[in-house]
This record gives C-alpha cells, structure tokens and sequence, in this order.
C-alpha cells in the first residue's frame, strides 16, 4: 500500500544538532530506546528494536527495510520470516514496543496507587532527568506515528486510538481512586483531569522538539506540576 509522504522530520536543526548525530545518537543510545525494553534477545526482537530506530529517526512512511536489515544484522529472508510486510512491523511495534511500554511504565504504577499526584510526578521527574537534547530533538515516537499514520490507515488508527485510550482511562480511574482515598479534590472531574494531563504531555513535548529546548520541557514540566499540587485537597495542601 502506497501512502503520502509527510515530512515530520525534514526541519532544520538547530544548536549544530543535524540528522546524522542523532542517526548516530540513536544508534548508540537515548531514552527514547528504551522503549523497547528486552526486544533484542532474538533475531525477531532485533528486528522490532532496529525498526523502532528506523521509524522514529525518519518515520514510518520513509523508514528504510534495507536500514532495519543491515542494522539487524540479518537477511531480507529473515526479516520476512518474522514479518509478512512492513505494516506488519508496524503493527508489532504498536502492539510489542510502543503499549507494553505504555502499559509497563505508565499504565499499571498509576493503577495502583490511591496517590496518582505524587505518582505523576515522580513518574515525570525521572523521566525528564533521564533525557537529552537529542532525545528532545528526536520527539516522542508514538506520537510522531500516530501523527502520520492515523489519518492514512484505519488499522494503525483503531489501534493508536485504542492505546491512547487505554492510557487515559488509567488516568481517570486512578484519578477517580484517588478522589475515595481523600488524595484528590472533587471539585474536578476525573475525566476533565485526565484530558487536562494528556494534552499537556503532549502540547509539553511537541513544544520543546519545535524549539529544540529541553529548557522548555522542564518548564513546562514545572507548570504540570503546579496544577497537580492545585488538585490535592485543602488540608494536604496545609501540610506540604
């Protein structure tokens, strides 16, 4: 199947940054890579770990077979072994890399806590720690794929959406259990608090990669945070 071409990461870039150190950056590490978890125990898993590194440097549509072979370090017949087709890699890094790391890191700690502010926060605070410049340059995956291939394929879009659903309603439920624990006002709507959060994370993220500023990701971050703490109840506010 033959789709448009969308330039997601034709921008020039700045700081000296250029596409061939962060081809470079992402082939030796970043914390983007860490997504794929234990991915490259075997040849299937190598696979999936050096089409994620294709895809996310140069996206789906422009992503290279030939790139993710030699990286691999395995033959064409090998990768087609695995992988009927390059939407069925697609399909593997939605399914394998992209919701088990959604579900491992963010989906199920937020669901078992009755303390999803401080949860959040540690939660983002470990991971901005953890990043780059070349990570923020670089942007989030999953939301580069969903960008393109949402509006051009309605399987990549069912399953997209169903992960992005999948992470919201974790955050509606934790928010909900935190309400009954006394951890989180009522003034606000679990739902309005999990739309809040999403679009914030996202809106963070894509403002820092359009001006290629990790500052601007840590303040961001920090206004973030402000309004967790707004979401604590009066007499928790008292004690912190």
């Amino acid at each position: 199947m033959t789709y448009q071409t969308v330039g997601l990461y034709d921008r020039p870039m700045s700081k000296a940054i250029k596409l061939d150190s962060l081809a470079e950056s992402i082939e030796e590490t970043n914390w983007w890579t860490s997504w794929c978890g234990q991915q490259a125990g075997d040849t299937r898993g190598r696979i999936l770990m050096h089409a994620f590194k294709e895809v996310h440097l140069n996206g789906f549509q422009a992503a290279s077979i030939q790139n993710i072979i030699n990286g691999a370090g395995v033959t064409k017949g090998a990768l087609y072994h695995h992988f009927a087709s390059k939407e069925d890699i697609g399909f593997a890094l939605l399914d394998e890399v992209f919701t088990q790391y959604i579900i491992s890191s963010f989906i199920e700690p937020i669901s078992q806590t009755d303390d999803p502010i401080t949860a959040l926060r540690n939660h983002l605070e470990e991971t901005g720690n953890q990043m780059s410049e070349e990570d923020i340059m670089l942007g989030c995956p999953l939301d580069h794929f969903a960008q393109e291939m949402s509006p051009l394929n309605k399987e990549f879009q069912s399953r997209i959406d169903a992960l992005y659903k999948n992470k919201h309603d974790a955050l509606v439920n934790a928010f909900r259990k935190g309400q009954k624990a006394g951890n989180v006002t009522t003034d606000v709507a679990p739902e309005s608090i999990a739309m809040m959060i999403d679009a914030t994370l996202q809106g963070c993220m894509a403002m820092a990669k359009s001006q290629r500023s990790l500052e601007t990701l840590m303040q961001c971050g920090q206004g973030l945070f402000h309004y967790l703490e707004q979401l604590r109840p009066a007499n928790q506010k008292l004690k912190n």
